[in-house]
Formats: structure tokens, sequence, C-alpha cells
């Protein structure tokens, strides 16, 4: 969870979802997890790039959700993304 929140926010969703199985986990959470660890290596390289954008605001932010759309439990998923020029800060 700290390299999804801190270093790696394209990775939040899925950890958040492997989070859930902790206490208890199946071949599938195994699995997915592997398959988590297998895209960070592939993706050793990308980075987030900061430089000025053109558009005329400095931050710019965008939210989603879904309502009820976790089939375990109900529950709703969110998030949002928040940009300085062309990078993402949060």
């Amino acid at each position: 969870m700290y390299l999804a929140l801190t270093i790696r926010p394209d990775i939040a969703y899925a950890t958040g979802v492997l989070a859930r199985f902790n206490s208890n986990p199946r071949l599938p959470h195994w699995q997915a997890a592997k398959h988590v660890l297998c895209y960070l290596k592939g993706t050793l390289d990308h980075k987030l790039t900061y430089r000025p954008s053109d558009a005329p605001e400095p931050f710019i932010t965008y939210s989603n959700a879904d309502h009820g759309g976790n089939l375990d439990n109900g529950r709703s998923t969110g998030g949002y993304v928040v940009k300085i020029g062309t990078g993402a800060v949060s």
C-alpha cells in the first residue's frame, strides 16, 4: 500500500482490492498479486514528467466514482487525480 499511495499511484486500485483479502488469500489472489509484481517489473523505466502545460489553470482535478460496483459487498469505489502542469501529484 505504501508504494501504491506514495510512489506508484497506477497500482493503487489493484493493491486496494488485494488488501481486502489479506486475512484469507486464495490462489486467485496470489495470482493477481503476482500479476501486479510482473507489471511493476515491466514498467520500471516509466516515470512522471513535470513540465508546464498550455492549460490556463495550473491545477487540474479529475474524479470518478462507481456506486455499488463491488460485487463482494456492494460498496462504492471512488478515485481522483490532481495534476500540476503535466504531472500527477495526487
